[in-house]
């Protein structure tokens, strides 16, 4: 949002979140530099270098890969998190899981395998 201070224009960009509202229905690629908040559905892939929230009744079938990875909605397919995945006690995830750091919370359910990366970078 541009704020008028004077006889400037201020146009810098603040961090901003993509919304994908309960309801809506998402069919293709996601990709960039900010975070998205996932709340309806979205069949497809997700490549971020920023953070991808996938909430409570939220339903994604696709492969994500992000910063970091929050899921408390379900997932089918792999989820690779550079920094961290963490799922919640509602996350549902039927993919493989590959991070350097992974926060499981009681009541989480996962079908599938967990790698555990030292380092933060992975090929794309």
């Amino acid at each position: 949002m541009a704020k008028r201070g004077g006889d400037k224009l201020d146009t810098r960009q603040t961090a901003a979140t993509t919304v994908i509202a309960r309801g809506a229905r998402v069919d293709g690629q996601i990709s960039g530099g900010s975070a998205v908040r996932i709340e309806g559905r979205l069949k497809g892939s997700v490549r971020l270098e920023a953070s991808v929230e996938i909430v409570e009744g939220a339903e994604v079938e696709a492969e994500v890969h992000a910063k970091s990875v929050r899921v408390a909605g379900t997932v089918t397919g792999s989820v690779t998190g550079t920094e961290l995945v963490e799922l919640l006690a509602t996350a549902v995830v039927k993919g493989d899981i590959a991070a350097p750091a992974l926060h499981v919370v009681e009541g989480a359910r996962l079908e599938g395998r967990v790698q555990m990366l030292v380092e933060k970078t992975f090929d794309r």
